[in-house]
């Protein structure tokens, strides 16, 4: 629960770091020159990558439940046990 809690967070914070470095990078709201505009694409690129991190950690974690909800979805029945 607690690993959950804390991944949430993770995927959180760096998710809003990223959008919203993203979009002042992109419709230009820096000011301050070249080096800080530097310093916000290199907040948005790690950012990006925590979020990858974390994505990644997330799906490893909880690969179980994808897969039963994948079956489910796809409407996989388990095959029928052999009376041999």
């Amino acid at each position: 629960m607690k690993k959950n809690y804390g991944l949430d967070w993770l995927l959180f914070i760096s998710g809003l770091i990223c959008i919203v470095t993203g979009l002042m990078l992109d419709f230009h709201l820096i000011s301050g020159g070249r080096e800080a505009r530097l310093l916000y694409r290199n907040i948005h690129i790690y950012s990006g990558y925590f979020m990858a991190v974390g994505l990644l950690l997330h799906l490893f974690w909880h690969k179980g439940w994808i897969s039963m909800a994948t079956k489910k979805i796809l409407g996989h029945k388990n095959p029928p046990a052999s009376n041999h």
